[in-house]
């Protein structure tokens, strides 16, 4: 008996070790969530950026330790022989390298050979994807399709805060016009529709770090992962950060933005053009820090009516002046250069991260970081009559006081 029982343990090292050869390494558990990507690209000079994209996504979910499923809405032109009509994607890897049940492309993948691995789960008509029910019901199905609970959302696309007037947009651009656009309002009833609060809302689209876009989203999404100013049309290095959004953790989605700004800190000392700011916002805290802003802004009613902004930092070069301004140094100027201490203290549970290129290409990108908080808020100004009519219909008008200034050149 002893002498089989030493025969049987001899066989089985044998067999632990043939696994060991040639057997595939064993991920880690399934991820906890599902990510989902809303990309709107139907406008002739981000096709191919939003596409470049979507590789990236395929090298950072191929490179991931853990099984997990990206879900892409993709309405764009039909470039390299893609689709003519909007679709949603499926990719799956097994945390294993494997891709769709293929072995992660070599090097990194090109467009092309992403698009023929796609498994295409559904289709539309032609479709107006930034149309709020059109988006209720993309996002609906795309829930659906979620082998997990727990969803979070990237939105790619153009973006301009919550403007939207004759030469703005809110979010997205499906095509040309401002017709071809969607509030961030809009927006968020459209999330809301899902009957899903996301873990996250990352927007891959210029100007979304107001106080008035995430104070529009507060109750849709836990977090939110935005941009102060332009977004470089290189977007988010998904390639070597997408993982750590399938984390579900505020550690992993600080990760995500500081590997954003480590990646065009690295491209701006190689030479190449690269700028950027980025925050980490807790949605809960949205209400608090309104009405920290609303008691600023009530309190400093006489210094508002004839208030110059153009001692603040401003963000964006390309989308105008005017469009916004950092929210700290803001109240630390009403303050005679002071930060209330109640104030700071909701600011900073508001922010959880901050990051900025305070050297930029082109150099009028370049950010102060002394003056930097990671939002930025508009501030109304005789310059601007028609955003400050258009203003008054946000929500965050008459959360942050601004009903309250009856200075007749506001609005």
């Amino acid at each position: 008996m002893f002498k089989m029982k030493k025969i049987l343990l001899f066989l089985s090292v044998l067999l632990c070790c043939a696994c060991s050869d040639n057997d595939e390494p064993t991920p880690e558990a399934e991820a906890p969530m599902t990510v989902l990507a809303y990309l709107v690209a139907d406008a002739s000079n981000i096709d191919d950026d939003i596409w470049a994209n979507v590789a990236a996504m395929y090298d950072g979910l191929a490179s991931m330790k853990q099984s997990a499923t990206l879900l892409i809405y993709w309405d764009g032109s039909s470039n390299y022989g893609l689709w003519d009509y909007p679709v949603i994607m499926k990719y799956e890897t097994d945390g294993r390298g494997n891709v769709n049940g293929k072995k992660q492309l070599n090097d990194e993948a090109t467009i092309d050979e992403v698009a023929e691995l796609a498994k295409v789960v559904k289709t539309y008509s032609p479709q107006l994807s930034t149309d709020k029910q059109v988006m209720s019901k993309v996002l609906k199905d795309m829930v659906s399709l979620s082998p997990t609970s727990k969803v979070g959302l990237i939105a790619a696309s153009h973006g301009s805060a919550w403007l939207n007037t004759i030469f703005t947009r809110s979010f997205g651009q499906d095509g040309k016009g401002t017709d071809n656009t969607i509030l961030i309002k809009d927006m968020a009833e459209a999330m809301q529709s899902t009957g899903k609060t996301f873990e996250f809302l990352l927007y891959d689209a210029c100007f979304m770090g107001t106080t008035e876009v995430c104070y529009d989203l507060r109750n849709v999404t836990h977090y939110q992962i935005v941009s102060a100013m332009e977004v470089p049309a290189y977007g988010f290095p998904y390639e070597t950060s997408l993982g750590y959004l399938y984390e579900g953790t505020v550690a992993g989605y600080k990760q995500i933005c500081q590997s954003y700004i480590d990646f065009y800190k690295q491209k701006y000392e190689r030479g190449s053009q690269a700028w950027g700011t980025i925050a980490l916002v807790d949605s809960k805290e949205m209400q608090a820090l309104a009405n920290e802003v609303k008691a600023e802004i009530t309190t400093h009613k006489e210094i508002l009516s004839d208030y110059d902004v153009s001692v603040l930092q401003e963000y964006g070069r390309d989308g105008g002046p005017y469009i916004a301004y950092d929210l700290g140094q803001f109240v630390k100027d009403l303050n005679n250069d002071n930060l209330p201490s109640s104030f700071s203290e909701q600011l900073n549970k508001t922010i959880l991260y901050k990051g900025c290129l305070e050297m930029a290409s082109p150099s009028d990108y370049s950010v102060d970081a002394s003056n930097f908080c990671g939002l930025g808020i508009y501030i109304p100004t005789p310059y601007k009559s028609s955003w400050n009519t258009f203003f008054k219909t946000i929500d965050w008008y008459t959360a942050a006081g601004w009903n309250e200034i009856s200075f007749d050149w506001y609005f």
